[in-house]
């Protein structure tokens, strides 16, 4: 009779435990050296079987780099809070950067940026606003938010230069002495125009206008005489064109007259009225 050793009986108590096992999952493949358990669908015993691994996602999967330098007044022309940051990196290509403000509730996108800028003017000028910027890929990957950026809503628009105050010059001043003498239906005139004002009278035109019965103009002196209705005008030649502050021009005319002498009623000098001195010549 052979007496089994402890190594013999070992292999024993394996064969017989996997033969058991095999009677109750439903099948076993044994050999001298290794037993597979194949466990049976639905039984729900445990199962020492690796599990198969996730498959790996396709397309690109790498987000773009963290927005970084984020600084305001990037603009010196702008109206609420502009600023900037240094471009994000990607493996293929940043497509965009997304902006939030910080309100009471958080965070809110407020825009989106195609560069590394962006211009909020929906704010308060003279209230500080929060942001972060968020840069993304085409595959929808997005970075790290930036750190937060405090700044200040203004209105950076020059300022217009003032419009310079005019001095309008000295109104014109002129004083006109008419003086006359008559003969049968004709008048000869005397005409003297002193400047009064503080400034020269630079090229003049004198304009009298006679009273209810016209003149006629036959021929004058000193100006260059024209009649246009019952205006009589006289313009300045080149030789008395300026009239110096105080200074005086004559002239003088001849005109004939139906009735009683008509008398200037008043005078315009450039437009402006004269003062007057009208009378026969003595």
């Amino acid at each position: 009779m052979r007496f089994r050793t402890p190594r013999s009986w070992a292999v024993l108590a394996a064969t017989l435990f996997a033969l058991a096992l095999a009677v109750v999952s439903g099948g076993y493949t044994a050999s001298a050296t290794s037993v597979r358990v194949a466990p049976k669908v639905g039984t729900g015993l445990w199962s020492t079987q690796t599990p198969i691994p996730s498959p790996s996602p396709t397309g690109d999967t790498v987000p773009p780099s963290k927005p970084t330098g984020l600084r305001d007044r990037c603009s010196s022309d702008y109206v609420g809070v502009v600023f900037c940051w240094d471009a994000s990196t990607d493996n293929v290509a940043v497509v965009g950067y997304d902006v939030y403000r910080e309100g009471a509730a958080g965070y809110v996108k407020i825009g989106t940026a195609l560069g590394p800028g962006f211009g909020d003017n929906d704010v308060v000028i003279g209230t500080s606003y929060t942001y972060i910027v968020v840069a993304r890929d085409a595959a929808g990957n997005v970075s790290e938010p930036s750190d937060p950026l405090r700044a200040l809503a203004r209105d950076t628009r020059p300022n217009p230069s003032p419009s310079p105050t005019v001095t309008p010059p000295p109104a014109l001043q002129c004083h006109v002495t008419y003086k006359y003498t008559e003969w049968r239906n004709g008048q000869n005139a005397a005409v003297t125009v002193k400047n009064t004002g503080t400034n020269p009278i630079s090229g003049w035109t004198l304009a009298i206008k006679p009273g209810p019965r016209a003149l006629g103009l036959i021929s004058g002196y000193g100006a260059r005489w024209s009649q246009t209705g019952t205006w009589l005008n006289a313009q300045n030649l080149s030789w008395n064109r300026v009239i110096p502050p105080g200074g005086s021009v004559r002239m003088g005319f001849t005109a004939t007259f139906i009735g009683t002498t008509p008398l200037p009623e008043y005078y315009l000098l450039n437009g402006v009225s004269c003062s007057s001195d009208t009378g026969p010549r003595q």
